[in-house]
């Protein structure tokens, strides 16, 4: 399928502030939206509104892809990428304004699924062909343009395997390593340190703003338990010393996450977080560190990690 060529930019916004964490790719004369993540982040991902809306995702590593959709996409896409370990990264696709419904999803799987294929550049790793669905010629051409719009933009966030072009899928393949190397050496390290600590223990929150709020150790970073309180006011300069960290805030005030409840936010189910302080300065409102998470033995966070950076340098 050829499409044609044409001049377009591209808006990246970066939430967390590091360009290797989570991207949000968008346009100014597309409803659609990519957010593309490393493997290692998954659990931030999860926070985001886009997360549970209609989409079709990528998942992919080395010369191995998954294509899949949902509706929402969220549950179908953490199903999918915990039970597959070949991939590195992925990248998903939904819009604003209702704009993609179940059966335009299941359309862009099917296409991109056949594209793939017909490029021969990747193993599939997509069991089957699924149908396209019955679409009328106006949801029909709309789907189309979607994905026109799609196939545009995937080669600039590293996603080659629909160019028939060898040599640039030799060349884009070797850049891609190279830089999973960085990456999952920047990402990685925090990681590990989390993971060298005993998975399931618990702390509980002590700070100023008086939130209630409870930590589990999780592989690769923590978990902040559904019921936890956050405040309702972040400080004044949180915007500024804190500009991660408020922005991680605000995202899940919008997705949902974070309810609000009387006189304070309350987190709606389980949140995942690569830091417990980046867990403890969302909560607060301002910007802590891990040792406002403290163990039932009176010890903290803080020390843990510490003692582990230690021990590792």
């Amino acid at each position: 399928m050829t499409y044609l060529m044409r001049p377009f930019s591209i808006k990246i916004f970066v939430p967390s502030g590091d360009p290797e964490g989570v991207r949000i790719v968008s346009r100014d004369d597309w409803p659609g939206k990519a957010v593309v993540f490393p493997r290692e982040l998954l659990g931030e991902v999860k926070g985001r509104r886009e997360y549970q809306q209609p989409g079709v995702y990528l998942l992919a590593g080395g010369k191995k892809l998954y294509i899949g959709e949902g509706d929402p996409l969220g549950e179908r896409l953490g199903e999918h990428a915990r039970k597959k370990a070949f991939w590195k990264k992925a990248v998903f696709f939904t819009a604003e304004g209702g704009r993609l419904n179940k059966a335009h999803v299941q359309h862009l799987e099917s296409k991109l699924i056949a594209l793939a294929h017909d490029a021969g550049l990747v193993e599939l790793d997509n069991g089957n062909q699924p149908t396209t669905p019955a679409l009328s010629e106006e949801e029909y051409a709309s789907a189309e343009n979607f994905l026109r719009e799609i196939l545009l933009i995937l080669p600039l966030l590293g996603f080659w395997q629909f160019d028939d072009d060898r040599q640039e899928e030799d060349e884009a393949e070797i850049q891609e390593e190279a830089q999973e190397k960085i990456a999952s050496k920047k990402v990685g390290k925090r990681a590990n340190i989390y993971s060298s600590l005993p998975r399931g223990m618990r702390f509980k929150f002590h700070s100023s703003s008086n939130m209630k709020a409870a930590l589990e150790l999780v592989d690769g970073g923590v978990i902040i338990k559904a019921g936890s309180q956050a405040v309702l006011e972040p400080k004044q300069h949180f915007e500024i010393h804190g500009t991660s960290y408020a922005a991680k805030r605000r995202e899940l005030i919008e997705s949902g996450i974070l309810q609000l409840k009387s006189t304070f936010y309350i987190f709606s189910q389980d949140q995942f977080f690569s830091s417990a302080s980046a867990a403890a300065s969302v909560i607060a409102g301002q910007n802590h560190n891990a040792d406002h998470w403290v163990a039932e033995d009176g010890d903290n966070l803080g020390n843990l990690l510490r003692t582990i950076r230690l021990k590792s340098s």
